[in-house]
């Protein structure tokens, strides 16, 4: 015979299932909200909030199940009275979150019931039997999470899908994943104009063309997904690849310089490559207007380091106007290009071992911080803290200008001839701007901001 509760008794009913068990034994949400229901039916309560926690193990820690925390969240909020659910596994597997649960339970004197099981914790016996049955039910939870292992183990080994979800650009044939004909042309599209021009915007235009719609969020999903190389599942070869490994890593690589975008679509042609020669922080773009004589306002365009303007733990004080750098690049980019050549010659034929940029900018702001404590400790005065502090910093700024022009490795200066070939000016200057800035990263990678205002150009290879 079924308990009887007082019509205004409050019951949570707390269904569950996880994503596993959904696949393997066919167990419904539904199914248990509705025997839930019934059984709240045939004891008398009129009062039924549901919690449902779907694809939810209940191996997982209480506080990563969202319907559980609501459902505490109203334990302490007193809006419940009891709390039903089918099964004691339906609740918990695991037995330290069990008691985790029950000690906030039993401070707000809020009970349970397992509608299909018969417990009672008034008793030592009654408890002995819920640690048991939760102890089995935890070392079941296991033995299925090693099966389930094992069988994905052996489908990557046969490098086949271990689920009925791929990247797009994908799809699933027999038990092999291949390329989607339907969105192969766009995928591939999307990553070519990326590598092209490192513009997100233009990428996804140029999938567009090809009939695929992908959506800034995907966009950037796509570009950080190994699969497109190949890798898959942890699996090299799982899928075929759109890109190489190398141009993977790239992009990863280049990642900070996507283009974002900007309020009504402003483009900064050198957003993303200007960075401080100091601190190392890429500089900040900012627009401002300005009346001028002639009647009108003009809009004015520059960059500088957050770490000045923003932190306040650089001295680097530049703020430097785009078209200041713009006029640099045109009248003095080949004679950079021409001095990267001659580099590139010469470390070929001399041979000599790669140079750790990073560790000797490490070692130099050791070396930065020392002398400050010098200074502050007495130990030497101010005349001689600002000789060493710039000697130091026109290290820094020396080290910058070497690594923009010394190449890291073997590069094939054909394309970079190619982009700065004769005339290339005269078509500079009949681009847009958003074609203008794409030309200058498909050209260049990096260009540092010493404090005297100085440009180091490193070119993208």
């Amino acid at each position: 015979m079924e308990q009887k509760f007082p019509p205004e008794t409050r019951a949570a009913a707390y269904p569950r299932v996880s994503t596993e068990e959904q696949r393997l034994r066919g167990l419904s949400i539904d199914d248990q909200a509705a025997a839930l229901q019934a059984w709240a039916d045939r004891s008398g309560i009129k009062s039924v909030t549901f919690y449902n926690d779907a694809g939810n193990s209940a191996r997982k820690p209480y506080h990563k199940r969202p319907a559980m925390v609501q459902l505490l969240e109203d334990v302490r909020a007193g809006k419940i009275d009891l709390i039903i659910f089918t099964r004691l596994d339906r609740w918990f597997r695991n037995i330290a979150e069990y008691y985790k649960v029950q000690e906030i339970l039993d401070e707000h004197g809020v009970s349970w019931k397992a509608i299909g099981e018969d417990y009672d914790t008034s008793t030592a016996s009654g408890r002995l039997k819920i640690n048991i049955m939760l102890s089995v039910a935890q070392d079941e939870a296991d033995r299925d999470s090693e099966r389930i292992r094992t069988v994905l183990a052996a489908k990557r080994e046969r490098r086949e899908p271990v689920s009925g979800h791929v990247p797009t650009g994908y799809r699933i044939e027999g038990k092999r994943i291949v390329k989607d004909p339907e969105t192969e042309a766009g995928v591939g599209a999307f990553f070519e104009s990326f590598l092209a021009c490192r513009s997100i915007e233009r990428a996804r235009a140029a999938a567009a063309e090809k009939g695929v719609s992908i959506s800034y969020q995907l966009a950037s999903s796509m570009l950080a997904k190994t699969a497109y190389y190949g890798y898959y599942s942890g699996v090299e070869g799982m899928c075929p690849a759109y890109i190489t490994r190398e141009q993977y890593e790239e992009i990863q690589a280049g990642r900070r310089r996507v283009e974002r975008r900007t309020s009504g679509d402003r483009v900064y042609l050198f957003t993303g490559l200007v960075f401080c020669a100091e601190c190392g922080r890429r500089f900040g773009s900012r627009a401002h207007m300005y009346a001028v004589k002639q009647g009108g306002r003009h809009e004015c365009i520059s960059y500088n380091c957050p770490g000045r303007y923003h932190h306040n733990d650089c001295e680097n004080r530049v703020n430097i106007r785009e078209a200041a750098i713009e006029e640099y690049l045109l009248h003095h980019v080949e004679g950079e290009l021409e001095r990267y050549s001659y580099e590139l010659e010469r470390l070929a034929a001399a041979g000599p071992p790669p140079r750790d940029f990073e560790g000797e900018r490490k070692k130099i702001k050791k070396k930065l911080l020392r002398l400050k404590d010098l200074y502050v400790d007495d130990i030497i005065d101010l005349e001689l803290y600002r000789k060493d502090y710039e000697a130091l910093h026109a290290q820094l700024d020396e080290l910058a200008a070497e690594e923009g022009r010394r190449p890291a490795r073997t590069v094939d200066m054909g394309r970079l001839r190619g982009i700065f070939c004769e005339g290339w000016q005269e078509m500079y200057v009949q681009l847009d701007r958003k074609s203008k800035q794409a030309f200058w990263r498909l050209a260049l990678s990096r260009l540092t901001i010493r404090p005297d205002r100085k440009i180091a150009v490193a070119f993208r290879t």
